[in-house]
């Protein structure tokens, strides 16, 4: 029989964040990683920040980082059309298009995809629009993010759960230093993408008890005091989230947690992982900015 972990979260006995970020290291079966900055100050936090984890579909943002930075450079265009293969030839996992018929779409529509549903076939689409691996790995190298990796497109013939297997890979540290410029408006179109991950629906991880409403964006005269903008990652034994959480009055924090090795391979919003994601979140929100999040184990 599979072994299941038990559920993680931030101790409610540990006063500290060191406590709490320790207590859940201590309950989850594998391997775990996080890094945040605060942008104002530049205080940080980390732990394995420099190792290598699997991304899963966390490395989707640098891809569409990417595409954007060529809609910039005028080398594509968000309205142009791309043609999909026939729906039985798609790529499965995560997102919708394996399931429709429609065959056109347009670039902004795909990266839209490939953000906010994790959709596979719409990121095999926009890395082929892009050229493919090596000039995305390339613009990689020339941003610094040299331990930051797509090999090819998601292919689930070739997908393992190790760490150069899972679809992509990174550091903590490099995942941060991404959403930084992307935060900071240093990327083309910036905030286009920083959009996307504030319109992403995947919400179980690094989003779930810091409080934020995302449906505030689609009702005009709400200015929310926080927002949380995100792009999670999964895989057997492997749970990560990378965030850009902005808090009116006390700043803006870029944080990503990665795991991997977990051993609870339950496809559920309380599998370990997920837990345990979250709670490194919360705790990291509420040192940085001061953040009362809902973790509901912790006292703020």
């Amino acid at each position: 029989m599979a072994r299941y972990a038990p559920p993680v979260s931030a101790s409610p006995a540990a006063p500290t964040t060191a406590e709490r970020l320790a207590a859940v290291e201590a309950g989850f079966s594998g391997r775990i990683g996080w890094h945040a900055v605060e942008l104002d100050s530049g205080r940080e936090l980390r732990h394995r920040a420099d190792e290598r984890f699997g991304t899963a579909s966390v490395v989707k943002v640098a891809l569409v980082a990417f595409a954007l930075d060529l809609v910039a450079r005028g080398d594509l265009d968000l309205d142009e059309t791309v043609r999909l293969p026939p729906r039985t030839e798609r790529v499965t996992g995560g997102g919708i298009l394996k399931h429709l018929d429609a065959d056109r779409f347009s670039l902004r529509d795909l990266c839209e995809l490939t953000i906010v549903v994790s959709d596979n076939a719409a990121t095999n689409a926009v890395l082929e629009r892009c050229g493919g691996a090596d000039p995305l790995n390339a613009w990689l190298d020339g941003l610094g993010l040299v331990a930051t990796r797509l090999p090819g497109p998601v292919d689930f013939t070739r997908i393992t759960h190790d760490v150069d297997g899972a679809i992509g890979v990174s550091t903590p540290r490099e995942t941060t230093a991404l959403l930084e410029r992307v935060a900071r408006g240093r990327l083309a179109l910036a905030a286009e993408l920083e959009g996307m991950l504030r319109r992403q629906h995947l919400r179980d991880q690094a989003a779930r008890w810091l409080g934020d409403n995302p449906y505030d964006q689609w009702h005009p005269g709400r200015d929310p005091d926080l927002v949380v903008a995100n792009k999670t990652g999964e895989l057997d034994g492997i749970r990560n989230d990378a965030a850009i959480v902005r808090l009116r009055g006390r700043g803006t924090v870029c944080l990503s947690v990665y795991t991997n090795e977990g051993a609870d391979l339950r496809e559920t919003v309380d599998n370990e992982g997920n837990l345990a994601v979250a709670a490194v979140a919360a705790a990291l929100c509420r040192e940085l900015l001061g953040l009362a999040a809902d973790d509901p184990s912790a006292p703020a």
